[in-house]
């Protein structure tokens, strides 16, 4: 049993001897059913991840290297070259901090509901229920608003690649909302009538991320003009109007710290992925390795190959990056080919948040936490996909979109709402496991078969503690910036409306809760 009185989460089981470490057989179901049942859930849906088709997953969620090629308007208005370079050296180490907790609460308690599902099992009795509907609640948030930031960037770059090819073409807010609409009934095809083939999907992904990211970076080294380097690794910008290179450097870091996030996709898979209390962990680090790595020389590459960084930062093009692929190559059919299939990849990446989206909701649903729940929490028996909870995510995100209309900065706004929710919900969670993790309430795995044990992937001893402390305070500082406008004193079209989006959707979740919720959501429901 759990040593610490106020757990009620306690099912006395004795765990199978053989944990093999990676490919379904039929020893490591019974592991899964047991890691499942520990927190009193019983199986529902197919685990058809392994591994590789988890990496792909969560590497195709981030999508590094294209996202940071994408948004790298936003780095070189504030802090420059300079900022993006070390700026992105920081936000990687921080990432990565963050995922080694996250990815020992994944293998302590791999549950799809992640994040509520660990903050009801770890936060004390009397702030269990609350913590963990609010938590619940902002994981929706973070998972309505990441697949729209992807399919924003992949629907605008397609715009701004026909606007490249044919001059006479006059881009409008609306025909991006029409192509994230047309990308979204895609997207639930893929995730609905053909999930079955989706871990295929996956791994293709994954094969196109990296062969794309040599197609990209050839042609840049090769072909592109040399810059000095004291101008990439010396030189900083405030064309925000900060009056602080620091302070504008941090604001600049929104969309390298974007091209990172959704690495928790893979938990919120975890009961569709066998031996999930390992590979969830290692495929989250695995694929933050891989994306640190191409997304770091892509940006070295291109500050390098990119020509005169001010006259980028002066212009008035909305994704700087294809006319820096145009000024590398020499071509302008090659930057229009290269633009196309990296918005393709970030339809993928919406791809990908969707399917972990729905799984959350679907997850928080079957608590009976939410309006509706008894539809939203049906799986389709011939597919084993939650096809409502699906259904939810796209037309949230769709209705998401329609900002695009009435801002010029939706972009901004997006990406912001993004971080906002995703962080605090890490903040949370990461701050209740350093709460346990002081107070020595977790047990070694296997001792007792309760929720408050280690799993296979842990940091023993001072340095674990150590790493849970520096995430924390790296979630709540990426929580405050996230919120800030691109430039000092917007004006009112330019505001960035993303706090209040967050604030108001989070206080409705209260008022929910108070008035309903507490009386019937009691946290994850045992299923056993």
């Amino acid at each position: 049993m759990a040593r610490n009185s106020d757990v009620e989460h306690s099912i006395e089981l004795r765990a199978p001897t053989n944990r093999d470490s990676g490919t379904p057989s039929k020893a490591t179901f019974s592991n899964d059913a047991y890691e499942l049942a520990r927190v009193g859930k019983k199986e529902v849906l197919k685990r058809r991840f392994g591994l590789t088709s988890t990496v792909g997953f969560a590497c195709s969620l981030m999508l590094t290297w294209e996202a940071v090629i994408m948004n790298i308007g936003l780095g070189l208005t504030n802090g420059g070259p300079a900022g993006l370079v070390y700026g992105f050296l920081g936000v990687w180490a921080g990432i990565i901090s963050v995922f080694i907790s996250m990815g020992e609460l994944a293998s302590m308690m791999p549950s799809a509901g992640g994040q509520y599902h660990w903050v009801s099992i770890l936060a004390p009795r009397s702030a269990r229920k609350f913590l963990s509907h609010v938590t619940g609640s902002v994981c929706i948030i973070a998972w309505t608003a990441a697949p729209t930031a992807a399919i924003y960037l992949a629907a605008s770059v397609l715009q701004s690649t026909i606007a490249m090819n044919i001059p006479s073409y006059d881009p409008k807010g609306w025909h991006i909302t029409l192509i994230m609409w047309a990308i979204l009934l895609v997207c639930t095809v893929l995730n609905t009538w053909l999930g079955m083939i989706l871990p295929v999907i996956e791994v293709l992904i994954l094969l196109v991320h990296v062969l794309g990211f040599f197609a990209v970076l050839v042609p840049l080294v090769y072909l592109g003009p040399k810059a000095d380097p004291r101008s990439i690794f010396t030189v900083s910008f405030d064309y925000g109007g900060w009056g602080d290179l620091t302070l504008a450097t941090f604001i600049g870091l929104k969309g390298t710290v974007a091209a990172f996030v959704g690495t928790d996709g893979a938990v919120h898979m975890a009961e569709e992925v066998a031996n999930s209390s390992r590979v969830v962990p290692r495929s989250m680090l695995l694929a933050l390795m891989i994306n640190g790595a191409t997304g770091f020389a892509i940006l070295i590459a291109f500050l390098f190959t990119a020509g005169d960084l001010l006259k980028i930062v002066e212009s008035s093009a909305s994704y700087p990056f294809m006319y820096m692929l145009a000024s590398s190559t020499g071509n302008k059919g090659a930057a229009v080919v290269l633009s196309s299939m990296m918005a393709i990849l970030q339809a993928c990446a919406g791809l990908a948040g969707i399917s972990s989206g729905s799984r959350m909701l679907w997850s928080f649903s079957r608590e009976q936490a939410i309006p509706g729940w008894r539809w939203v929490r049906q799986v389709n028996q011939r597919t084993l996909v939650p096809f409502h909870s699906t259904l939810v995510v796209v037309v949230a995100a769709g209705l998401l979109s329609l900002i695009n209309i009435g801002s010029a900065v939706v972009l901004n706004i997006i990406l912001s709402l993004v971080l906002e929710a995703f962080f605090a919900s890490y903040m949370i969670s990461l701050t209740l496991l350093l709460y346990r993790r002081l107070r020595g309430d977790l047990t070694e795995p296997g001792q007792g078969g309760g929720v408050l044990n280690w799993g296979p992937f842990r940091v023993k001893g001072w340095l674990g503690t150590a790493n849970n402390i520096f995430a924390i305070a790296y979630s709540i500082i990426m929580m405050f910036f996230g919120c800030w406008p691109p430039e000092n004193h917007p004006a009112p079209k330019n505001i960035n409306y993303s706090i209040v989006i967050f604030a108001g959707v989070t206080l409705i979740s209260i008022i929910y809760y108070v008035g309903w919720a507490r009386k019937h959501y009691q946290g994850p429901l045992a299923e056993l």
